[in-house]
């Protein structure tokens, strides 16, 4: 329970920062005017209803003393303690004309009272029984007492009692603080309406300092949501000469410094692509060329070798040679086959004479040949012939991702969807294989033929998506875009031989 009572406070001040934190920077500062407003004032009309209150009663008292005195002194040079008729008719007009609008006072009662036996000898006014000073309770009644004239202050009234002179008697004259009650709540109210007037110009003034405030933070927030979306020429104006001036400053020049490395950034990865883009034209340039030295040199070599053997079989007459003809003529016959496949891997004739389209029929026949692995091949959108080097690129594409299905994927059935729609280029490589986890690959460094699909569609601002499992299979995702801008792209990078740059 103990533990519980000391976690109250902890809880508690949680709960007022997110309450606090919750809300804007103008709501805070408009709570802050205003709530120091109310307090201050209402501090301010606390101690002014006491002072004035208390300053007012004493000057009553003071007053009240003054009038009780002379009445007591009049009483008793009129001789008027002996006839009671004549007591009262004196004292009502005392009341009268002390409660009369001349007088800033008013007299509920006056009365002279007998010391000795406590009788009442006349009076005027509601005159309270005899033992009851118009006190409503002990607890209610303030008693000053100085000399021979006390002052006892109620809630409603103000009592003097005075003695009258030489005559072993009291005059009570009672003053009402219903004056005082009215002065009180006038200077009050004018005290409220001050209150209103300073709560409208704190307003004001707590707006006006928010929309300072908060004009260059929110200009602030914008630019940062502007330069998290890619804008780095976006920059804030320099409001003032303080802090928020300061951070402003600040803020523009990390913009400028994330726009230099930016552009450094860019800069690289254009030299990179540029590089890269030389490098993969060399490569299919080798390719070109080792393909027709293979064809047009090796492979007419063996043809012509393999003529000559089935020449030499026929001029010799000699049966025991002719088996070793034969089996010679078979192995230069199996090396022709491996030298035309190999040719046809470098750089397939069919890519530059009938296009992507057939060169992958012909690229997946063989595929299906040399791995059982049925493969799915579909083609839509294609109806025209694409650029030579986007071509290239999507053929060598799907040859690299059919390599990996063969290699790592354990698949019994493949599919390769190419399509063209709404100016973008789509290469979908899918598998029934083991599957893998892509991103452990890529950080052991076993996806560097997912890495050259990745480099080539860059080629032409493409990308590609891997989406894969253990045990699910995997999926490859090629998006290049195809228009104006992409034509040639390439071609913009080489020589007009095909050599890079």
């Amino acid at each position: 329970m103990d533990a519980s009572w000391k976690l109250l406070p902890a809880a508690w001040s949680r709960r007022v920062w997110q309450i606090v934190g919750g809300v804007s920077i103008r709501v805070k500062v408009l709570g802050i005017v205003l709530g120091v407003i109310f307090i201050l004032s209402g501090f301010v009309i606390v101690q002014m209803r006491t002072v004035l209150t208390d300053k007012l009663l004493g000057e009553l008292s003071a007053q009240g003393v003054a009038i009780g005195d002379s009445i007591a002194h009049e009483v008793e040079g009129m001789q008027l303690l002996n006839d009671a008729e004549a007591l009262n008719a004196y004292l009502l007009g005392r009341q009268t004309h002390y409660s009369s609008s001349s007088h800033n006072t008013l007299v509920p009662y006056i009365f002279v009272e007998d010391d000795a036996s406590g009788a009442i000898l006349g009076g005027a006014g509601a005159v309270p029984p005899a033992g009851d000073p118009a006190a409503p309770g002990a607890d209610d009644v303030l008693v000053h007492q100085h000399d021979d004239v006390a002052t006892r202050i109620t809630p409603t009234l103000v009592e003097i009692v005075v003695p009258v002179p030489n005559s072993g008697a009291r005059l009570h004259m009672a003053l009402a603080r219903s004056n005082i009650e009215a002065t009180v709540r006038a200077v009050t109210w004018q005290l409220v309406a001050i209150t209103l007037v300073m709560v409208a110009i704190g307003f004001a003034a707590a707006f006006l300092l928010t929309w300072v405030l908060t004009r260059p933070l929110l200009s602030l927030v914008a630019a940062t949501h502007d330069v998290a979306q890619g804008d780095l020429t976006r920059r804030v104006p320099h409001w003032a000469d303080d802090e928020i001036g300061e951070l402003s400053d600040a803020f523009n020049r990390m913009v400028e410094s994330l726009e230099r490395a930016e552009t450094a950034r860019a800069a690289q990865l254009r030299l990179r692509a540029r590089y890269v883009s030389g490098v993969i034209l060399a490569q299919e340039s080798e390719r070109r060329r080792i393909a027709r030295e293979l064809h047009d040199s090796t492979s007419q070599s063996l043809t012509s070798l393999l003529v000559g053997l089935q020449n030499l079989k026929r001029r010799v007459p000699d049966d025991g040679i002719s088996p070793q003809i034969d089996e010679l003529r078979h192995v230069v016959g199996n090396t022709l086959e491996e030298v035309r496949a190999l040719s046809w891997r470098l750089r397939p004739s069919a890519l530059d004479d009938l296009g992507l389209e057939v060169a992958l029929q012909h690229h997946i026949e063989d595929f299906r040949r040399r791995y059982g692995i049925q493969v799915d091949f579909v083609v839509r959108g294609l109806d025209d012939r694409l650029p030579p080097e986007m071509e290239t690129s999507i053929y060598r594409i799907v040859q690299e991702g059919l390599t990996n299905v063969a290699r790592y994927a354990h698949a019994g059935h493949a599919s390769v969807i190419i399509s063209r729609r709404h100016g973008m280029i789509r290469v979908i490589i899918e598998d029934d294989g083991v599957g893998f986890d892509p991103y452990t690959a890529q950080a052991n460094g076993k996806s560097l033929g997912l890495q050259g699909i990745r480099e080539r569609a860059g080629l032409f601002d493409g990308s590609l998506t891997i989406e894969s499992q253990p045990g699910g299979g995997t999926s490859l995702f090629v998006e290049m875009p195809y228009d104006a801008a992409t034509v040639g792209v390439m071609s913009a990078d080489a020589t007009p031989d095909g050599a890079p740059v």
